[in-house]
């Protein structure tokens, strides 16, 4: 009993250290700002320039994947592939108002670092970090989107209604209309030029 309790926790320790040392083998290396967007990073220890230039490029890339994502919709439509069409197609429409969004905030962002308004830089930095981090979940499902494809110029089609016997006849189903006796009057206009 006691040889199972130590050998389940000897496995449930290197289950838990396997599964650390790769998460830290994950993590991006190096001082690459575009690496984590919207991360923890410490705003306070970034100056303002070095955030307008990581905005610039935060906003760059997102025009990037947004350049490449129309071209995956174009491949899409080029294969008649309906499902993945329609999701890139909502995708790409998200992406168009966050990337414009983006340069508006690049811009604002530009405009408060040459007045050296620290907050409102930290607030526009931070926009767009969430911005660009949304695009990115975006451009991860566009590239992910398939479907089946589908000849959507197949003109071959071809319907045939095919009925085969009589339809139902009711001995009993009155047939003829007659207007009920008690018609109520028509209502009075009120002027009498109407």
């Amino acid at each position: 009993m006691r040889k199972n309790r130590l050998l389940i926790t000897l496995a449930a320790i290197s289950v838990v250290a396997l599964s650390t040392s790769m998460l830290m083998a994950a993590e991006p290396k190096g001082d690459d700002p575009l690496a984590t967007p919207g991360g923890d990073e410490d705003l306070a220890s970034l100056s303002i320039d070095e955030m307008s230039e990581r905005g610039s490029g935060l906003v760059r890339r997102m025009e990037k994947q947004l350049a490449e994502s129309f071209k995956l919709l174009e491949e899409s439509i080029a294969a008649g592939d309906v499902a993945a069409t329609t999701a890139r197609n909502e995708a790409i429409t998200a992406m168009k108002g966050l990337v414009k969004l983006s340069e508006q905030n690049l811009l604002t962002l530009q405009q408060r670092a040459a007045e050296r308004d620290r907050q409102r830089v930290e607030h526009e930095y931070v926009k767009i970090t969430i911005a660009a981090a949304k695009v990115g979940e975006f451009y991860a499902q566009i590239k992910s989107a398939t479907g089946i494809p589908i000849d959507l110029e197949l003109t071959d089609v071809e319907r045939k209604l095919e009925f085969q016997g009589q339809l139902p006849v009711v001995d009993d189903l009155v047939t003829n209309f007659e207007t009920p006796p008690d018609v109520p009057e028509p209502p009075v206009h009120a002027s009498p030029y109407f």
